[in-house]
């Protein structure tokens, strides 16, 4: 008989925009034991996104989350957000857009968190490019 594996274990980062306006915690496996998404889809690939896949509840602002700009794309399904001062990716919203364990999970960009080394990182590989439709155009 099979032990199931535990969750990983959860702690929060502090994270912020580049320039501060914005800033917030996010309760998220450890970075350095989890490995998290990599996207080479079109805006995760042109913004830098790495992410993880916290809950709504799991994301906690303090300051800044009125004045965060939207862009949306594609299916225009999915809400991309970024501070207007500093142009800093901070999330993805799904919109409950997607099924199962993601159905109320956000995308938060990791190089936004403080006090981490991205080179100790462990990065998996996630198709975006080629599963997101439609495909992206300008």
């Amino acid at each position: 008989m099979t032990t199931p594996t535990p969750p990983p274990k959860k702690i929060w980062y502090e994270a912020n925009c580049h320039c501060g306006a914005v800033r917030y915690k996010v309760l998220a496996p450890r970075l350095e034991e989890f490995p998290f998404k990599g996207c080479n889809c079109s805006i995760c690939t042109k913004n830098g996104y790495i992410n993880v896949y916290p809950k709504r509840d799991e994301v906690v602002f303090h300051q800044g989350f009125d004045v965060l700009k939207e862009y949306r794309f594609g299916s225009k399904t999915k809400t991309h957000k970024f501070c207007p001062e500093c142009g800093s990716s901070i999330l993805i919203d799904f919109n409950g857009t997607l099924n199962g364990e993601f159905e109320d999970a956000m995308a938060v960009n990791v190089r936004m968190f403080r006090d981490i080394d991205m080179r100790e990182l462990k990065v998996e590989h996630f198709d975006g490019k080629n599963l997101w439709k439609p495909e992206y155009e300008i």
